[in-house]
């Protein structure tokens, strides 16, 4: 039994200087709000509704590149990877029936995230707070809609993100939408 006190109280300090990290990490997350995530001059997607068309690249300007803190950001699941009600991969959008029942949002208003444990997902578009590093860079993903393949474009990813049913918010961009017209949150 002596022989291996040394080793179970080396093994619970090194389980204890891991975990710490962790939590510290964790408690010094950012809230951020959708508007960093676009450049100042770039105007809030406030019509995704509307059927105008523009020219040229929209929001693939990227203005968030602050890697070294992980950041809160509240937004809206859309599944990308999902097993019944269990989700491994999402995209976070700034409002409901983003990319699906409407045009998808700029790729500088998309987040993919891989949360750490899948999320259970209890209803499409639920409202959640993503805690984890921000990563900028342009990409796309693939994911299945009742109507057929859709690709999307998206600016960043958060990845090992820690994800938590949604209460409330003060982020002006997050939108609830209906096919009725725009209703803020």
């Amino acid at each position: 039994m002596m022989k291996l006190r040394p080793f179970f109280l080396t093994f619970a300090m090194l389980a204890f200087g891991f975990a710490w990290p962790v939590s510290d990490t964790l408690a010094a997350a950012q809230p951020i709000f959708w508007s960093a995530l676009r450049p100042a001059d770039q105007a809030k997607a406030t019509m995704p509704l509307s059927g105008k068309t523009v020219s040229g690249p929209q929001g693939e300007t990227l203005a968030w590149h602050d890697e070294g803190q992980p950041v809160e950001l509240t937004g809206f699941v859309l599944p990308v990877d999902q097993d019944d009600d269990l989700v491994y991969e999402f995209m976070l959008v700034p409002w409901a029936g983003a990319c699906s029942h409407m045009p998808s949002p700029p790729p500088n208003q998309l987040v993919r995230v891989v949360p750490q444990e899948p999320l259970h997902l209890e209803r499409m578009y639920e409202t959640v707070t993503v805690t984890a590093t921000l990563r900028p860079g342009l990409d796309q993903a693939q994911f299945f809609m009742i109507d057929g393949v859709r690709v999307l474009a998206y600016g960043y990813s958060m990845s090992h993100a820690e994800v938590a049913k949604a209460t409330e918010t003060d982020d002006p961009d997050l939108l609830t939408l209906s096919p009725f017209g725009i209703l803020p949150r």
